[in-house]
């Protein structure tokens, strides 16, 4: 039994739950009509996803960074606006 899992790729089934999580993420972004921050999470996975040439490192990567900047953006903006 050990020898078929050392042959399953799960890097696949990693990405899709990335991308639901990622679509999830926006579709609440935009049902809470947060307009910039699903603006700057869109335009960063097109950059990310298109610097990468559509590959699926490419399109993990920029998931991820969507992910995070989707998150982080926010809180940073708020941040920066109590100075």
């Amino acid at each position: 039994m050990s020898g078929f899992f050392g042959h399953v790729d799960a890097a696949p089934l990693f990405y899709g739950l990335l991308l639901a999580i990622g679509i999830l993420s926006m579709l609440n972004k935009l049902l809470s009509a947060d307009w910039l921050t699903l603006a700057v999470e869109v335009i960063v996975f097109w950059i990310v996803f298109s610097m990468h040439k559509g590959t699926l490192t490419g399109g993990m990567s920029a998931a991820i960074c969507a992910l995070i900047v989707g998150l982080v953006f926010k809180r940073f903006v708020r941040f920066k606006q109590r100075r």
